[in-house]
């Protein structure tokens, strides 16, 4: 039972937690308590040592005022006359009496005779008898005191006062020696007759001290006894006739007595928490070694496919032992679907490419996607024997189309093969798949390349002229080359088109089609495309024609597209009316709606846009009214018949009717021979462009020809 119990409790409450929180609770806590048991039990002492402070004050002031009230009597030439030279009781009654025992309420009031004998006593506003012994009444302190005053000499004092104390009773009093105020009267020699008052104190008298002083009851506890506590009353000839005593405040209790329910609570709140914080910690601990399974998991698993990532590819390679084969595999078309249809059906893509390759791999291979759009197959023992097959497979699953996003999209894989016994490093072994499936690319796409010795030279050439190209766009060795664009019915060259054009020093002139398609693999078209803009703006900024740039899809499906053209346009004062966008109508009009708030941005900016090679794609008659095309551009392959072949030249006069019909001006392209250029003209065409009408130049070759044509025109 016991050991069930604390396994339980082990359960809830993890140990290595434990100690650490009843280590900070139990020091937190008691701290805490305490520094307020410290605090309290200061504040108490500081009250009480205020209130000796107060009552020693009171006391103190009390005796002085008593031998302030007595020395205005004693000092008195009347009272030397009438009380000395000859005693008269009746003035005693009306000048002694009458203002010191009933306007001041002294208890006790006597004159003292040259021996110390009372000759004269008032006691509660009554007269008494004389001859009564002082000491019965005040004590033997109080004579003492009264002899000190009495004596008549240097030992002898003016006035004496303090406390005093007799069968349980203590007084404080003042007794003063009866002497002249100026020198009309004088006094026989010898001892001097002396003046006494006295209080008793009573609880009527400790009740005003109390009251005056905002004091707690007062009481007295008369003579010497044993406690120090208290407040002593010390007499005239320096022994403790009494003590004070009282209940003190205790603030600092009553506060204490206050919080610690507070923090009793708070303690029981505290605990509550650190019993949470523990199961919180213990579901915490549960918590992380889940994660650190799915992290474990995430670290060798692709996020969007579910399948393998390239760090498991790579430990499935060198995990293998003997036999093994490395199909290495890139979807064909994945940019352009990326770029047309957006990133939401690229991923829908990719995923559904994953599983169509992971079900033809079957159970016996390791499945990965690699990254981007690349994905690999890992066999190993007999199962590599089996990569032919497997390839097959995966090629014949790529035959049909994609449904994405409501779109049939049609896309295909090259793989890449390298088989190995053994003895190939994992690193190496993948170079080779990928070498091989970069051969499988330049073979034609959607096919199977077993890797080859001499594919490694193909590889670095690629991999080389993707760095010369990049360092020819950066450095400005990609040049522009501009072919004129006439009036079909005068020939009159209205503008021009901008191509560029790449000398590789090695290579010589690379074909446009070439080096364009390694810029948007490599991911340099936008550069490329910045470069040639900016140069063809600034050479045609002095001609007084218009100016067409041609834009890849991959330029176009680009955010940046519209804020770049315009900083280019900012930067060379190129006016925007003059410029022209050629775009192929294939990837435009798969997404209508983001194409045409692409050009409507475009529009914005006042830049004209053509649609290219009309006639290759799949254009509507709604989309061309939708997307709003300033002009068409007939492609060549309309052109090229259309004198030997009646149909080509009746389709180019149904497509300048379909133009006509929009308000779309049309423009041929690819015109070679006369004839063409007569059937053209015939059909509609208000522009052409072709070798007939010139090739493309460089920019200074089009200066001289544009400069003769505007002489010819003047003349």
């Amino acid at each position: 039972m016991d050991r069930r119990l604390g396994r339980r409790f082990r359960r809830y409450f993890p140990t290595q937690y434990l100690i650490p929180i009843v280590l900070l609770f139990g020091t937190s806590f008691g701290g805490l308590i305490a520094l307020l048991i410290h605090t309290t039990a200061v504040q108490d002492r500081m009250e009480r040592e205020r209130e000796i402070e107060l009552l020693a004050n009171g006391f103190g002031g009390t005796a002085a005022m008593v031998v302030h009230d007595l020395q205005d009597y004693a000092r008195w030439d009347d009272a030397v006359r009438h009380l000395v030279q000859a005693f008269d009781p009746a003035w005693a009654d009306d000048n002694i009496s009458a203002y010191l025992g009933v306007v001041q309420r002294y208890s006790h009031l006597m004159l003292l005779d040259e021996q110390g004998r009372v000759i004269y006593a008032v006691t509660g506003g009554h007269r008494r008898p004389p001859g009564f012994d002082p000491a019965r009444l005040l004590g033997k302190g109080f004579v003492a005191a009264a002899r000190r005053v009495q004596a008549n000499g240097p030992a002898g004092e003016p006035v004496v006062g303090g406390f005093t104390g007799v069968d349980g009773k203590v007084y404080v009093f003042s007794v003063a020696a009866i002497v002249p105020l100026t020198g009309k009267v004088s006094l026989p020699p010898g001892p001097r007759r002396a003046l006494v008052i006295a209080n008793l104190i009573d609880q009527r008298f400790l009740n005003t001290i109390s009251s005056d002083h905002r004091l707690p009851p007062l009481r007295l506890v008369p003579g010497v006894t044993p406690t120090s506590e208290g407040l002593p009353l010390i007499g005239a000839g320096g022994e403790t006739v009494g003590r004070i005593m009282w209940s003190s405040h205790a603030p600092g209790t009553e506060l204490r007595r206050l919080i610690l329910p507070a923090f009793a609570m708070i303690g029981l709140i505290a605990l509550g928490a650190a019993a949470l914080i523990l199961r919180r910690a213990r579901s915490s601990i549960d918590a992380l070694r889940g994660s650190e399974l799915q992290a474990l998991h995430q670290a060798l698993h692709d996020p969007l496919t579910g399948l393998g990532n390239r760090r498991a590819m790579i430990e499935q390679v060198e995990q293998c032992r003997g036999a093994v084969a490395l199909l290495y595999m890139d979807l064909d078309g994945f940019k352009e679907t990326n770029d047309v249809y957006g990133h939401a059906a690229g991923d829908a893509l990719l995923v559904e490419a994953g599983r169509r390759i992971a079900t033809a791999a079957g159970s016996m291979a390791f499945v990965a996607r690699s990254g981007g759009d690349e994905f690999a197959i890992v066999m190993n023992g007999t199962a590599a024997g089996h990569a032919d097959r497997i390839c097959e497979a995966v090629l014949a699953s790529f035959h049909a189309p994609f449904a994405i996003d409501g779109y049939s999209v049609t896309a295909g894989i090259s793989i890449g093969l390298v088989t190995s016994t053994g003895g190939i490093a994992a690193d190496e072994l993948i170079r080779r798949a990928d070498v091989a499936m970069y051969a499988a690319k330049a073979n034609g796409r959607d096919c199977c390349c077993p890797y080859a010795a001499g594919m490694d030279e193909e590889y670095d050439e690629r991999r080389r002229l993707e760095r010369d190209l990049s360092n020819a766009i950066a450095n400005g060795g990609i040049e522009v080359h501009f072919q004129p664009i006439v009036e079909a019915r005068c020939r009159r060259i209205v503008g021009v088109e901008a191509l560029a054009r790449w000398t590789h020093p090695r290579h010589g002139p690379i074909a446009p089609d070439l080096f364009i398609r390694v810029a948007e693999r490599s991911g340099l078209i936008n550069d490329l495309g910045r470069s040639v803009l900016v140069s063809a703006c600034r050479a045609a900024l002095a001609w007084d024609v218009e100016l067409a740039v041609n834009l890849s899809p991959a330029q176009f499906w680009d955010r940046t597209l519209v804020n770049r053209i315009a900083t280019v346009l900012h930067e060379t004062g190129f006016p925007a009316a003059r410029l022209e966008l050629e775009i192929t109508e294939t990837y435009l009009l798969r997404r209508p709606d983001a194409a045409e708030e692409v050009l409507r941005d475009l529009r914005a900016l006042g830049i004209r846009i053509s649609l290219d090679d009309f006639g290759t794609g799949f254009a509507s008659i709604g989309y061309l009214r939708r997307l709003s095309f300033d002009r068409i551009k007939i492609d060549r392959s309309f052109v090229t018949d259309v004198a030997s072949d009646g149909r080509a030249a009746d389709l180019a006069r149904s497509i300048t009717a379909l133009a006509e019909a929009l308000d779309l001006s049309v423009t041929a392209e690819g015109i070679e021979t006369e004839a063409q250029a007569a059937i053209m003209r015939t059909v509609g065409c208000a522009r052409m462009q072709g070798w007939l009408f010139g090739r493309p130049v460089p920019a200074i070759e089009m200066d001289r020809i544009l400069g003769g044509e505007r002489v010819a025109i003047r003349a």
